[in-house]
């Protein structure tokens, strides 16, 4: 099977990350040391001039290691200055339907997850009937300074700069090796909920140990981020598929081009 360079990071799991050269004819820098910007200041950055901003919820359900079953949800702010091409792919498939009932399939225990494979395995070969996107990141001579930090949602892709079509990959760890080669569009927000009209945040209880009718155990961003990591993740040798089944069941378009002072998670 053809070998496709990715974002995997080489540290005690011995993976590999995916490095592509710079481009011959790339003569300067778009953004300098100065520019990059964390998913907070960029925040701060688009309170200040009440820009558009969309989010993106996520349904996950999973079974750890013990048996034990979770849903969980993950809510992305998705920044459309800084890759509108990339928000408005992920916004135009979530509104497909494209995403439910496919899966996470890589695990990268101390550094991400990987999902959005309409194959449910990986980015080994460019799926049939796919649309792919330009790549907004400095290395394709585009100016994009979200920083690969904690959170931050970016999308997967192949050698070619342009390949990236519907996967996508979410931070566990700051990794800044990702900056400049990887197209960040957004971040994953703190779950609230409303109270006398107010968003506040889960009680410390309610974010680890909430259960369903079912006694399905409720999780919520950061936590389901870690949960998911936390997996002993047996991966296929051809095509690194967890056997391990991470299930996206839903996603869903919570607000599209909102300004944002109306977005109640912030």
């Amino acid at each position: 099977m053809k070998k496709i360079l990715f974002f995997i990071l080489t540290l005690a799991l011995t993976l590999t990350l995916a490095a592509c050269g710079k481009k011959d004819n790339k003569t300067t820098d778009l953004v300098k040391d100065s520019d990059w910007k964390t998913p907070g200041m960029l925040i701060d950055e688009y309170q200040k001039d009440d820009k558009e901003v969309s989010t993106v919820r996520l349904t996950i359900a999973f079974k750890d290691d013990d048996g034990i079953s979770y849903k969980g949800y993950m809510t992305f702010l998705l920044f459309n200055d800084v890759a509108p091409i990339s928000v408005n792919n992920f916004v135009k498939l979530t509104e497909k339907g494209f995403y439910d009932n496919l899966t996470i399939t890589r695990i990268v225990t101390t550094d991400l997850i990987q999902g959005g494979d309409p194959e449910k395995t990986t980015l080994s070969e460019k799926k049939d009937n796919q649309n792919t996107i330009k790549g907004e990141f400095e290395e394709n001579e585009v100016f994009n300074n979200l920083s690969h930090r904690r959170g931050v949602i970016s999308m997967a892709r192949a050698e070619d700069y342009d390949s990236a079509s519907s996967q996508f990959f979410v931070v566990k760890n700051t990794f800044t090796s990702a900056d400049g080669n990887y197209a960040g569009f957004g971040w994953l927000l703190e779950e609230k909920k409303e109270v006398n009209g107010s968003y506040v945040s889960y009680s410390m209880s309610e974010r680890t140990n909430t259960k369903d009718e079912d006694g399905v155990r409720i999780l919520y961003d950061y936590d389901l981020l870690d949960a998911i990591c936390k997996l002993q993740v047996v991966n296929d040798q051809n095509d690194g598929a967890p056997v391990t089944t991470v299930e996206i069941v839903k996603a869903e378009v919570i607000d599209k081009n909102a300004k944002i002072s109306t977005i109640k998670y912030i």
